[in-house]
């Protein structure tokens, strides 16, 4: 069993977007049970799906797209890097292409994170069906805690997507 010193006390895993809904999850990290001596581990899974027809990959539209998510990619991990340092707690950003659900459980898995924080986008049964749900996924493929923040009440009840 290694040493208390050579390991920190938990290392925590949280998946984020440049969503309202993962920002959420990482504050309410940090505001809920955040302890000295955790290691985050802040994961993000980018999808950028190429243009159905491979010659529109060439094309000035195609490369400013391309940029365009460069872009959020580094505002992203800028983003979260300095609320990690604000927290004076040790981080590892990790980004990585992929299905969001699969990379945060690998990830999570190879970092040997005691558990998972993720946001919920709330969406209604029918719209989680059809589409997926990212944090459903996680907690039937994770094998650790996953803690699931939910959107905030009064969200749900403006977008009428309420959920029982």
């Amino acid at each position: 069993m290694a040493s208390s010193s050579s390991r920190p006390k938990r290392v925590v895993a949280i998946a984020v977007d440049a969503s309202e809904h993962s920002e959420r999850a990482f504050d309410w990290y940090k505001e809920q049970i955040f302890h000295d001596g955790d290691k985050l581990i802040v994961i993000h899974s980018h999808e950028l799906h190429p243009p159905a027809l491979p010659h529109a990959m060439a094309t000035e539209e195609w490369k400013k797209e391309v940029l365009k998510h460069e872009e959020y990619i580094k505002n992203l991990e800028e983003k979260y890097k300095k609320k990690c340092e604000d927290m004076e707690v040790s981080a590892k950003i990790i980004v990585q292409g992929g299905h969001p659900g699969e990379h945060v459980c690998k990830t999570a898995k190879k970092e040997n994170a005691d558990m998972i924080v993720v946001g919920c986008r709330g969406m209604g049964t029918v719209r989680r069906t059809i589409l997926g749900s990212t944090s459903d996924y996680i907690i039937h493929h994770a094998h650790r805690p996953v803690v699931v923040v939910p959107k905030v009440k009064k969200q749900c009840e403006q977008s009428g997507d309420e959920e029982n």
